[in-house]
């Protein structure tokens, strides 16, 4: 099989790529190692998250204990993200001379991002915010790539939204199969073969066998984790350092009467101590299983009362101290300078629950998380400012070239460094 362009992944940035090129009336096909899934249940998330029920999480765990939390399916985490569409990493990629302001601007109006609306947001979020504006905090209303006349508000985007209501990478998939684009799913690119110098195409495994398809053009987008596999099994054996993940925790307390209903989660931001301490907070609430699976036995009674819970989330731009190892193994350590920014979110959002009511006693943190892993092929390290790697016409195109870790969501700045690549691919590779 021949392909002039090959993309790696379906998620953000692979879908991002393939709209982009078939719209100029190229040759791609997208090689996805998930399938198309069932969404909006817990039990339907149990297929797609990449971690295993009998570890009790979603994500996969590191050496060292970390989980961290992806999907492997059609439109990769995008489908499970909280719609949140906010500029991470302009500054610094703009003093690495890439300047994504155009692209940003179009991200937005494709995505159609706009900021959460006040009269949408729930009780549990109203109240945090009252508390926090109380305690002299700035809250921000958090933009978000949501259609708000057909969200229904049930706080699952986690689970994939069953109603359309918030943008994900297959909306740009299916306009790329539009333009023509093949997608073909099952299909797990084990490495890229190459030789001179030059790619020549990838080796892909699928429930058939092991085959080869040749391209002239390899574009990896198989994220943070599954990029960097690829690469060092392909001999680029400066991959796979670097890791961050956005390391994350949320802490909960409980008020003394319930009756709050479901909401979106993340509907605003403090994100005052973004640069000077490495950190936001935004209102979250885990699912009923997520919660059971992770709470301590004498406080798992607690998953059936989240009509009574507030919670906060700590987000972090983690030191980019872990590895992924060409076996899949994954290294992440919390280190000394991650734990300090933990531990500092973690008490400006005690304060502000107990500003909100939540009993003393009701308080609790959540085990660290990684939500966003990428930087293990780095933009200056793996990759060079065109996002091409030491092989001729081997670019990536997903959160392993960030440069550093964002603690912010990534979504829109993959978007827009996708964007970019392709018309750089257009003008300097295909038209010549």
């Amino acid at each position: 099989m021949k392909s002039n362009i090959i993309v790696v992944g379906s998620g953000v940035g692979g879908a991002t790529i393939a709209k982009e090129l078939s719209a100029q009336g190229l040759n791609v096909t997208i090689l996805e190692k998930g399938e198309y899934h069932k969404l909006g249940t817990e039990r339907s998330a149990l297929n797609f998250y990449s971690g295993s029920l009998w570890n009790f999480c979603p994500g996969e765990k590191s050496k060292e204990g970390t989980e961290i939390l992806r999907t492997v399916m059609v439109g990769g985490s995008s489908m499970v993200t909280l719609g949140n569409g906010v500029r991470a990493l302009h500054k610094e990629l703009a003093t690495l001379g890439i300047d994504l302001e155009k692209e940003f601007e179009e991200a937005e109006k494709e995505l159609a991002v706009k900021p959460m609306p006040e009269n949408l947001m729930g009780e549990r979020t109203k109240k945090l915010m009252t508390a926090s504006k109380e305690l002299g905090y700035k809250v921000k209303p958090m933009p978000k790539f949501i259609d708000f006349k057909k969200c229904r508000s049930c706080g699952n985007c986690v689970l994939g939204c069953r109603y359309g209501a918030k943008w994900t990478a297959q909306n740009f998939l299916w306009q790329a199969r539009r333009n023509g684009a093949k997608l073909i799913t099952g299909a797990a690119v084990d490495k890229v073969f190459h030789s001179n110098g030059e790619v020549k195409g990838v080796h892909v495994r699928t429930s058939s066998g092991f085959s080869e398809i040749q391209a002239e053009n390899v574009i990896l987008a198989a994220g943070g984790i599954g990029t960097p596999i690829i690469l060092q099994n392909s001999g680029l054996n400066n991959a796979g350092d670097h890791l961050f993940a956005d390391l994350l925790i949320n802490t909960y307390g409980m008020l003394d009467k319930g009756g709050m209903e479901d909401e979106i989660g993340m509907a605003t931001v403090i994100d005052t101590y973004h640069e000077s301490h490495g950190f936001i907070l935004s209102p979250i609430l885990d699912t009923r299983l997520d919660m059971f699976l992770y709470l301590p036995l004498f406080k798992k009674l607690r998953a059936l009362r989240r009509d009574r819970i507030l919670g906060l989330m700590t987000k972090i731009t983690d030191d980019n101290a872990g590895r992924v190892d060409a076996n899949g193994k994954i290294h992440k350590p919390v280190t000394e300078n991650d734990e300090k920014k933990l531990r500092l979110g973690d008490e400006i959002s005690r304060k502000i629950l107990l500003q909100a009511g939540v009993s003393p006693k009701s308080l609790y943190t959540t085990r660290v998380r990684g939500g966003h892993p990428g930087g293990t092929a780095g933009i200056g390290r793996v990759v060079n400012i065109d996002q091409e790697t030491e092989i001729n016409r081997l670019f990536i195109s997903d959160a392993s070239v960030f440069p550093t870790s964002p603690g912010a969501p990534p979504v829109l700045t993959i978007v827009a460094l996708s964007k970019q690549l392709s018309r750089k691919i257009v003008s300097e590779y295909i038209k010549n």
